[in-house]
């Protein structure tokens, strides 16, 4: 009994045990341990009725009974062992799947980290590309900026004044200053931001021996702008007193049919500021200030040109007129006496005469003087001066000219001047050309329309023939078109020749 009792314990132990185990799946586990139990309980009963009924009968009971239930236990565990099976092969298929995704999923990682990195590229292109076209767009803003100022004014200083303000919108800078070359020497005509960073002495107008200047002398010899990343390790940079906070500098060299004018150079305090591509960008402006300082030298010529040919002129017609008057006037006055001695009457004459070539001779000088001066001529109103230009030319040729001048409201200062310009210009035409006996001038300037009309009885031309000989024409019509005017010109052979202008002052 004490065997049986020990059976059914160690049976009871795998049970617990079987319960532990965590790889068997509760249902089967719940059906393995309920078969036991039965098979236990059966053996307590068999002990039991083992002991009511006799030993032989009782085991032959219990021994089928246990036989069936090992049977069922045995079908529970091999279910139980197939369900093990089954899930072990389950957790294989899972444990390979979860490989395989992870390896997907390791696999898309690293596309979308190769999409990010092509992204991050574009996305910093065109970054690159927005700086670069709003760098471009500010340098062509600039550029017009200084075409602009250089068509409205000749005024070299002004120009380089713009253009160093214009260049430091598109490149910033701490100084800037442009040089002229001079022979040997560079003249410093125009600086920006020196004062401003304290320094001791003013190096406008300065001029510098250029062999103490490396980099302007290697600029001669290449032609090209360069740039100086850092002063303190290129041997291009030579410092001087109070540059000693120049880290960066770059120049260009202002240019004109292969002969190198000048500078235009930058500096900043920043090490490694300036590049090439700022160097080709200040070459630009560069070339502006050459087209600049061409134009104010031919303008200078042009000056010159016109103040000698204005002198030369002056001096045709002190000669021509003031001096044939006054010859005149010396030989009456020397023969007067000796007239008046002989014929008092006639010596009256001579008087006569001498006073009206002195008359003569004053109005040739005013009008010279007026040549001379021609802001007086905006002084007086435009009626007196044409009446006293058609007086001298009456006086000096014997042309009869006639004057109407029914109004005479003021206009401006421009149209003022080109008007009497073009009487001036008619007149002397008259003269030169058309071998007329009278002239007729009309004017009225009333309520902002001026009409202007010069009418002569004398050979006439075909308008359409605008050759050589008609370079007056050309000049007065020039002269109109320049203030907003009209000019007519109707002329035919033999029937003289009629000039009309007409002048409507604009809407205020």
């Amino acid at each position: 009994m004490s065997d049986l009792n020990e059976k059914i314990e160690a049976v009871q132990i795998w049970i617990n045990d079987l319960r532990q185990s965590q790889a068997a799946d509760p249902a089967a586990l719940n059906v393995t341990e309920g078969v036991l139990r039965e098979i236990v309980e059966l053996i307590q009963q068999g002990a039991v009725r083992s002991s009511e009924h006799g030993i032989s009968e009782t085991y032959v009971d219990l021994e089928r009974q246990v036989q069936e239930q090992t049977a069922a236990l045995t079908r529970a565990t091999n279910a139980l062992k197939s369900q093990i099976t089954e899930r072990e092969t389950a957790a294989r298929k899972l444990r390979k799947a979860y490989n395989d995704l992870e390896a997907h999923l390791q696999d898309h990682i690293a596309y979308q980290s190769r999409l990010n990195q092509r992204l991050q590229e574009q996305i910093d292109e065109q970054k690159r590309t927005h700086v670069l076209e709003k760098e471009e767009r500010a340098l062509t803003e600039a550029l017009r900026d200084t075409l602009a100022t250089m068509s409205s004014t000749l005024d070299l200083d002004k120009i380089l004044d713009h253009i160093l303000d214009t260049v430091k919108r598109v490149t910033p800078y701490d100084g800037a200053n442009v040089l002229f070359v001079e022979s040997d020497l560079v003249r410093v005509v125009r600086q920006r931001g020196y004062r401003e960073k304290g320094m001791g002495k003013d190096w406008l107008n300065q001029r510098i021996p250029i062999t103490k200047l490396a980099v302007l002398q290697q600029l001669i010899d290449i032609g090209k702008p360069v740039a100086i990343s850092d002063t303190t390790t290129s041997p291009m940079w030579i410092g001087f007193p109070d540059l000693d906070w120049v880290n960066s500098n770059v120049i260009a060299p202002i240019r004109s049919n292969g002969k190198v004018l000048g500078f235009l150079s930058l500096d900043s305090a920043t090490p490694g500021y300036f590049t090439q591509i700022h160097a080709e960008r200040l070459q630009t402006f560069a070339d502006q200030a050459a087209i600049a300082i061409q134009n104010a030298r031919l303008l200078e010529r042009a000056k010159r040109a016109a103040v000698l040919a204005e002198r030369n002129r002056l001096a045709n017609e002190l000669h021509d007129t003031i001096s044939q008057t006054l010859w005149s006037v010396s030989l009456i006055t020397e023969r007067l006496p000796a007239i008046w001695e002989i014929n008092q009457e006639e010596g009256r004459r001579g008087l006569i005469t001498l006073h009206q070539l002195a008359q003569n001779a004053l109005a040739e000088m005013r009008a010279l003087l007026l040549e001379l001066h021609p802001s007086v001529l905006t002084e007086e109103k435009l009626g007196d001066l044409i009446q006293q230009a058609a007086k001298i030319i009456s006086n000096r040729t014997g042309l009869k000219i006639t004057v109407q001048i029914e109004n005479q409201d003021p206009v401006p200062s421009e149209v003022h001047f080109a008007l009497y310009r073009v009487v001036q210009e008619a007149l002397n035409n008259v003269v030169m050309h058309a071998l007329a006996k009278q002239v007729e001038v009309y004017l009225n300037s009333d309520a902002g329309r001026l009409e202007l009309t010069i009418r002569d009885n004398g050979l006439g031309f075909d308008p359409a023939d605008t050759g050589s000989g008609h370079l007056g024409l050309r000049i007065m019509k020039d002269r109109v078109e320049n203030i907003g005017g009209t000019i007519e010109t109707i002329s035919r052979k033999g029937e003289g020749t009629q000039i009309k202008v007409v002048w409507i002052a604009p809407p205020a």
